[in-house]
């Protein structure tokens, strides 16, 4: 899951004190306006780069992870100590897993826009998972299971 938000001046400064002094965040790539860092044992990527987001004319910082990977506590540390300092923060990219039990064949997506759909079928023919949309891009994807 990657999020994205602006940094103000104030919040990147009271951020980035409290990033110099926290055990659990390893950072380099520091400059005045911008930095980079790993959180909670490697599972938080976390970039902000005023510089490129002005350039470039998108938000100035990310934060990178997979929430499968976390447990409640460290969800609640990630949002109280690191996204709540952002704002007009939201998603680039959001994977959605389904499992379904029976025959995926009974099962399709209904979309207002063209999506690519990629199927993988199983040793006796049947589908067992479908892509819906691009997995390499900010695009929809949708992957669903036959269980």
């Amino acid at each position: 899951m990657t999020i994205v938000g602006n940094l103000s001046r104030d919040n990147a400064q009271k951020l980035s004190e409290f990033m110099s002094t926290e055990p659990q965040i390893r950072l380099w790539d520091i400059l005045q306006t911008k930095f980079k860092a790993k959180a909670l044992q490697e599972k938080v990527y976390i970039e902000y780069d005023k510089v490129k987001a002005d350039t470039w004319d998108r938000r100035n910082m990310r934060v990178e992870f997979n929430p499968n990977k976390f447990t409640h506590e460290e969800m609640i540390w990630l949002k109280q100590n690191i996204i709540d300092y952002m704002e007009d923060d939201g998603f680039t990219r959001l994977d959605l897993a389904f499992d379904f039990e029976g025959d995926l064949s009974d099962y399709y997506v209904m979309s207002d826009k063209a999506l690519k759909k990629t199927v993988f079928y199983g040793i006796n023919g049947m589908p067992e998972t479908k892509y819906f949309g691009i997995t390499q891009m900010s695009k929809l994807c949708l992957i669903t299971y036959g269980v």
